[in-house]
């Protein structure tokens, strides 16, 4: 029998030193690139139901990625996982959401 796939939320936010563009050197922009396709590999698996940023503005700038994964330990290893997280540019929360309503497909 298949296991449901349950959904989480992870929240990024930048740590204070990095909301200025002119504190990124070339390895914070490496960082964010490599970020960047890290989230673009999880969207082609399937891990990712959708995700986005709350603020463009870098000094407010929170993104959200929602994720569709078997258990919270495959969630937390993706965040883990995440390059600005590994690397220590960005602090993220996990957290389980339970859907109750759903578009359509």
């Amino acid at each position: 029998m298949l296991q449901a796939q349950k959904t989480f939320m992870y929240e990024i936010t930048l740590f204070e030193q990095f909301r200025s563009p002119i504190n990124w050197s070339e390895k914070e922009k490496t960082i964010q690139q490599e970020h960047i396709a890290y989230l673009d590999s999880l969207t082609k698996n399937a891990k990712i139901e959708i995700a986005g940023i709350v603020d463009q503005h870098l000094e407010n700038q929170t993104g959200i990625i929602i994720l569709s994964v078997d258990n919270y330990e495959q969630a937390e290893e993706i965040v883990l996982n995440d390059p600005s997280i590994k690397e220590g540019m960005m602090y993220a929360r996990l957290r389980p959401i339970n859907i109750y309503f759903r578009k359509e497909q």
